[in-house]
């Protein structure tokens, strides 16, 4: 089947007619603190460097049960992945979603919602972002500032999990604060306090160490810590990673020294907290203006086997995974874009059966 448009459409619509370009479903996924576009020059560039190299490719090794192994994608070299057990456990009752009003975290609140948990978002505004959706009034929002130790401490100990989608792509240490108007889902802007040691990096350590306060009440069971990180956090371990990191602007550096940071502390922490580290490279949906553009350029790396570059993801496809991975025991470690896919199906194989049983 010829899946391209006839030649007299013009260059945009034929890319966004492209299914393996710009990937069509049910349910997909977005992320709005994602290298977009300084990112996108550099793995653009370096693409373009290396198109002509003929990369060998080597397959992901993911560590699932087979009947739920994804399509192993080519050119991106073995990490440490997340695992999947067997689904055996009841979702958590009260789910507590940082940076719920955000491009990535309502989608996040709108799913568990209708998994049926009990869902409280912390963020600066506080204030429902779609009052007429039926499943965001659901939610209930809580205006407050992560960074404060006693409000995080107050809303985990009444919380059975945790989701942290708070992020910024462009800091105030960045010079670039004011694309955030752009690149961000939610239109946020930075104050003096948005650095990304503050915004992604602080706020985690504050939900740990309201976690541990609040070791009596949990007992010996691991609390879900389910966190938005980025593909490019794993640049180290891809081929040619390094490489294009070391070419990177220095705010980029910075927004990934920040991410590793968290998922570190995340996994030295195991015996408290069921780490779920989820690494989805650009998130978008239809109204992402913004990275649209951005979207065939990094699939087609990808199913080239550019070994730096992952597929992109769709907001409702990550946030089907973030809730999924909370819900099931077996989910935790890192899980990029195939892992995601796969843990995004399952939830959607879930709610076809929950409506036609």
């Amino acid at each position: 089947t010829n899946h391209h448009p006839p030649p007299s459409l013009p260059p945009t619509q034929i890319l966004m007619q492209h299914p393996s370009l710009y990937p069509r479903g049910g349910r997909g996924a977005s992320r709005a603190a994602a290298p977009l576009a300084a990112a996108a020059a550099v793995g653009a560039a370096l693409l373009l460097l290396v198109a002509g190299s003929s990369l060998a490719r080597t397959p992901l090794s993911l560590s699932r049960p087979a009947s739920f192994a994804p399509s192993r994608p080519t050119g991106v070299r073995a990490l440490r992945s997340g695992s999947v057990a067997a689904r055996a456990t009841a979702p958590a009752q009260k789910l507590l979603v940082f940076g719920g009003s955000g491009f990535v975290g309502r989608e996040v609140c709108k799913r568990a919602v209708e998994r049926g948990f009990k869902v409280t978002s912390l963020s600066r505004r506080g204030e429902n972002p779609v009052p007429s959706d039926p499943l965001l009034s659901q939610v209930n929002w809580v205006k407050g500032n992560a960074l404060d130790k006693t409000t995080v401490q107050s809303l985990v100990k009444d919380s059975d999990a945790v989701v942290h989608t708070m992020g910024l792509l462009f800091d105030v240490n960045s010079g670039l604060k004011g694309l955030n108007l752009i690149v961000s889902g939610s239109k946020s802007t930075p104050d003096d306090d948005s650095t990304y040691e503050n915004i992604t990096r602080r706020t985690a350590v504050n939900i740990m160490e309201a976690i541990k306060n609040s070791r009596p009440m949990f007992g010996s069971k691991q609390i879900p810590f389910a966190f938005v990180s980025a593909a490019e956090a794993g640049w180290p371990d891809m081929r040619l990673g390094p490489e294009v990191e070391a070419n990177a602007p220095d705010w980029l550096k910075r927004y990934l020294a920040a991410k590793r940071s968290v998922e570190s502390m995340l996994e030295t922490n195991r015996e408290i907290v069921r780490p779920i580290i989820y690494r989805p490279s650009l998130i978008w949906n239809w109204g992402k203006l913004d990275v649209l553009p951005v979207i065939p350029i990094f699939n087609l790396a990808n199913a080239l086997g550019v070994p730096f570059v992952d597929k992109t993801v769709r907001v409702e496809a990550l946030a089907d995974a973030i809730v999924e991975g909370v819900s099931e025991a077996g989910v935790k470690g890192v899980q990029r874009f195939p892992q995601i896919e796969s843990l995004a199906k399952t939830a959607g194989d879930k709610k076809a059966a929950s409506l036609t049983s």
